[in-house]
């Protein structure tokens, strides 16, 4: 059975979201499981989940601070890429990059490479765990 990439990546994304989740595949059922930060799972239903299902990567995996980073190092501009090292420093880091994107208008730019670098992370979860993707 093969799990559809997209999939995986949509997981990633909703875990990426959340502040205490977790998702989980099902390579029986060739099902994803999305614990959210208010799940009202049992303690035994989440031990099952645990037992029986392989894990995601987490919030701290993904790292998209770490993307924003890398997003910036692609920047020849030098004005852009100062602009855009100032505003992921401090908190509400995440707003302010995304603004500087929108004015000077490459936030295209950041979304094809921050998909590029959730497909990567999909691709090396499938990789790890021996899953097939399409």
């Amino acid at each position: 059975m093969k799990v559809k990439l997209d999939d995986v990546i949509e997981m990633l994304e909703f875990v990426n979201d959340g502040m205490d989740s977790s998702a989980y595949y099902n390579d029986k059922t060739n099902e994803f499981i999305y614990i959210g930060d208010y799940s009202d799972l049992s303690e035994d239903e989440k031990e099952e989940i645990y037992d029986n299902c392989i894990e995601l990567p987490t919030k701290y995996d993904i790292d998209e601070y770490s993307m924003m980073e890398e997003f910036i190092e692609t920047i020849d501009d030098e004005r852009l890429y100062n602009q855009l090292y100032i505003a992921i420093n401090g908190k509400g880091a995440f707003r302010r990059f995304k603004d500087t994107c929108i004015n000077f208008d490459i936030i295209d730019d950041w979304y094809k490479f921050r998909d590029e670098k959730y497909k990567e992370i999909a691709i090396e979860w499938c990789q790890d765990n021996n899953i097939e993707y399409i």
